[in-house]
């Protein structure tokens, strides 16, 4: 959840939950939409993520290639039951992977990602906050 001062910073930038469970890609990819303004809440495992999910309020959501993708399809309908319109982008395991359980795949390179996200923050889903 943002804090008061938080939410001010965040008025032009974009809101990502972000699940993943390499710490190195984690870090690495939080630095990299940091740089882009967008405002990251990471979760390593199904359980944080759902409860960051339902306790936060997110522009978009990006599922790495580190989560099996089991649990990334799970990852996916919850976010897609509970708010369609919230875009789910789905970093690939590798070229030409396609997934049907997210908005979009990107492959895992970081223009790739921003451009991605870019794309589908530009959508029809607000933030309830905004």
């Amino acid at each position: 959840m943002l804090t008061p001062k938080q939410e001010e910073k965040t008025e032009r930038q974009t809101v990502i939950l972000y699940a993943g469970r390499d710490p190195g890609l984690l870090v690495v990819r939080r630095l990299l939409l940091e740089h882009a303004r967008c405002v990251v809440t990471t979760a390593a495992t199904y359980q944080t993520f759902a409860k960051e999910f339902y306790g936060g309020d997110f522009d978009g959501v990006v599922l790495c290639s580190s989560v099996k993708n089991t649990e990334r399809r799970k990852m996916a309908s919850l976010v897609l039951q509970h708010s369609p319109s919230t875009p789910v982008i789905v970093i690939s395991e590798g070229p030409f992977s396609q997934y049907n359980f997210g908005t979009i795949t990107v492959d895992p390179q970081p223009e790739s990602l921003l451009t991605a996200i870019a794309e589908a923050v530009k959508g029809p889903h607000r933030r309830r906050s905004a």
